[in-house]
């Protein structure tokens, strides 16, 4: 046996094992990205989503890509799915870009692991849309959280009693 064999060895062990690690790691974030999903919504179609968490807490994220705010405030939203997601919490989104931009509200969502429900308003950005789910003039961001019998508890422009009002919530 010479002494470049046990080299050799190691090195195929060792090369072996990153491209493990490689392809582990490439299929979490295949498994991630196949778990975010956008469907272009109505009233109806939200109503259908938000129904069938009933017997959860609902956090509704309403946001779009051209919204600073909203931009920096998704991952708080994504963290509290994750924090939540062995209680009886759902978050759902709903993105209020325009529907062509569907390719790149996707994107978004991917980049962020938003592994929940995701919707795409099919309703023009103003009145229409706001009118249709109930958001008033605030505009995006905007918040609804409902309990876990489906009732509305809180709707709201700034995330800052939604941490408490959730936990608050998923005591009862």
């Amino acid at each position: 046996m010479s002494r470049s064999q046990p080299s050799v060895s190691f090195a195929l062990i060792v090369t072996g094992f990153f491209t493990a690690l490689l392809l582990s790691v490439e299929a979490h974030a295949a498994d991630t990205d196949a778990n975010v999903s956008v469907t272009i919504a109505d009233r109806a179609k939200y109503d259908e989503v938000l129904a069938k968490h009933k017997g959860k807490v609902v956090l509704v994220d309403f946001w779009a890509t051209w919204c600073a705010t909203c931009v920096k405030q998704f991952p708080h939203t994504v963290e509290l799915s994750k924090k939540h997601n062995k209680m009886k919490f759902a978050v759902i989104s709903v993105s209020m870009d325009d529907a062509e931009s569907k390719d790149h509200v996707l994107d978004f969502l991917k980049a962020k692991g938003a592994a929940f429900d995701n919707l795409l308003s099919k309703y023009e950005i103003g009145d229409e849309a706001f009118t249709a789910f109930d958001l008033g003039d605030s505009g995006v961001p905007h918040y609804k959280i409902y309990d876990a019998k489906g009732k509305l508890v809180k709707s709201l422009s700034k995330p800052d009693d939604i941490v408490k009002t959730i936990e608050s919530l998923l005591k009862r």
